[in-house]
């Protein structure tokens, strides 16, 4: 093949997984990854009717080095996914994160790469008509740190870019990773680097990065309702050992950008990589966000996934969160029984504390009591009932319903309710919704005490759900597939995690479905459940 043709022969390789992928489809949850090899920071765009997902891509495991081919899957409904395999195979380097936009009739994807072993300095640009064959656009074409303002090892990776226009022409703007990841372009193709926006932080600190680092991982960057939102993760950051992504907003791409300190935690964990990332979406009727998220501890102790497409919801106040997109009702397969007269009282015994778990034509209702005065957070009286039912959780569950937290002494007490995802006997992973403006997470065992440990908590400055307003039935939707699960409140996204509790290893998959009270009763009301029909 000739130095100058650039596509190192995918095109046979690609028509041919394409003619695979019209006869079987690959589809998992929660909700993808690829059939063969592991995929990382994926990207999703929608074009005429159809969803992308393009993502760095090895064929078989090893370190960072092999990944150097670009994985994409397609979709009709943002849901079901089909391997199309990767659409540019072994390039002679690093294909790190990548982004892709619109110039005229072209697809222009750019991603991270390095100059040199260790310097991930240089992004790169590929060009497509039909989002299946990319040309490469040449080392003329690779973009470093403008060494006016930055160092030219700085770190540069991955670029959204917002389209614009000024003065009645269409202008670019590009937000990369790196201290240098402010760019200008009139056309779509060719850079220029800017200095840094001014940023107001308020009361939230910068992200504790290197100096070589820049700001933070930018995931995408997107104007609604005239205002312009950053949105970019890092780690070891607001107080926070694990991987969150926060909210930067502007007036315009130009900034000044100011930290949206009230709803600044957009998505992520507060103590473990487990959802990382937010990139926009723009479809004909939503703008949609997509994340990734492992299924283990870290990226090296579990598989890489592509969880549920979020809404981009922009409330009242102008602060960005993440909703509930109706295309996830494409989830539900068949109608699975929820006999909430089976349910099993498994803590605590009745000679601990005054507990009870009642069934009627409304639903289920707990009672962990004696009430305790709303200041007094340990010991708390709690109250955990399973479901009998047995549910395929390797295929995938979806369960609805609504909850209520509440209590007799409504002015001294903070009743919490939530839910418990049984791993063995006395031994499971809570989602505990408190009354008072806060959501918890993490492992729960039960023997003759509860003890619980929070690995993820919801308060304020986040955009998530934090907590129940308490006396007032709340919508929930929880989907569980393996051992992961991803829940909404009022059609707002609460958290994506995992029941992975240790370093070393994958968490299990539950056996069962319990509810929690605590402090009061918990009310759950009209559930119901579908099987995931997502096939393996």
């Amino acid at each position: 093949m000739s130095p100058g043709d650039h596509r190192w022969g995918v095109r046979g390789c690609v028509l041919t997984l394409l003619l695979t992928c019209l006869l079987s489809d690959h589809c998992a949850a929660m909700v993808y990854r690829p059939s063969v090899g592991r995929f990382k920071d994926g990207f999703v765009l929608w074009h005429e009717g159809q969803f992308y997902l393009f993502s760095m891509y090895m064929h078989a495991p090893g370190d960072d080095s092999h990944f150097r081919n670009v994985w994409l899957a397609t979709s009709h409904d943002g849901v079901h996914w089909k391997d199309v395999g990767p659409v540019i195979k072994d390039a002679p380097f690093n294909i790190w994160a990548m982004a892709v936009h619109r110039v005229g009739d072209r697809f222009i994807m750019n991603h991270g790469s390095f100059s040199r072993p260790g310097v991930q300095n240089v992004i790169r640009f590929w060009e497509s008509t039909d989002l299946v064959h990319w040309t490469f656009l040449g080392h003329e074409t690779d973009l470093f740190p403008d060494a006016r303002w930055y160092h030219p090892d700085s770190r540069l990776d991955c670029m959204s870019v917002v389209p614009t226009t000024e003065g009645g022409r269409l202008k670019y703007y590009g937000f990369a990773t790196g201290p240098g990841g402010f760019l200008e372009s009139d056309d779509g193709r060719h850079w220029s680097g800017l200095p840094q926006p001014e940023i107001d932080w308020g009361t939230a600190s910068p992200p504790p990065t290197p100096a070589d680092e820049g700001l933070f991982e930018v995931g995408g960057c997107h104007t609604i309702g005239g205002k312009c939102y950053l949105v970019g993760g890092w780690f070891n950051y607001m107080g926070a050992t694990g991987y969150g992504v926060y909210t930067l907003v502007a007036d315009t791409p130009r900034g000044p950008f100011h930290a949206d300190t009230a709803a600044y935690r957009l998505c992520g964990n507060s103590s473990r990589w487990v959802a990382l990332w937010a990139r926009f979406c723009p479809t004909d009727q939503d703008l949609l966000v997509n994340g990734y998220m492992y299924s283990g501890y870290t990226y090296e102790t579990g598989d890489t996934w592509l969880p549920p497409l979020k809404k981009a919801v922009v409330d009242p106040g102008g602060h960005l969160r993440l909703g509930y997109w109706k295309g996830n009702e494409a989830l539900k397969g068949a109608p699975v029984k929820v006999d909430l007269t089976a349910c099993d009282m498994i803590f605590p015994s009745t000679a601990i504390h005054d507990c009870s778990c009642t069934v009627s034509d409304k639903g289920l209702e707990i009672r962990a009591q004696p009430e305790r005065n709303s200041v007094v957070r340990t010991n708390v009286p709690t109250a955990v009932a399973v479901l009998e039912n047995t549910f395929d959780f390797r295929r995938g569950v979806v369960f609805e319903g609504t909850i209520q937290a509440t209590c007799h002494d409504r002015r001294l007490v903070a009743a919490s309710a939530g839910f418990y995802l049984e791993e063995q006997p006395g031994e499971g992973t809570a989602i505990l919704l408190h009354s008072y403006g806060r959501s918890e997470i993490g492992p729960m065992t039960l023997t003759d005490r509860v003890d619980f440990q929070p690995e993820d908590t919801i308060g304020p400055g986040c955009a998530a759900p934090a907590g129940i307003v308490p006396h007032m039935n709340h919508t929930f939707r929880l989907f569980v597939r393996q051992n992961m699960f991803e829940l909404y409140v009022d059609d707002m996204l609460v958290q994506t995690f995992n029941t992975t509790h240790q370093p070393d290893g994958v968490g299990h998959t539950p056996r069962r479905l319990g509810f929690i009270a605590q402090n009061g009763q918990g009310l759950f009301h009209n559930v119901q459940a579908w099987s995931m029909n997502l096939d393996e």
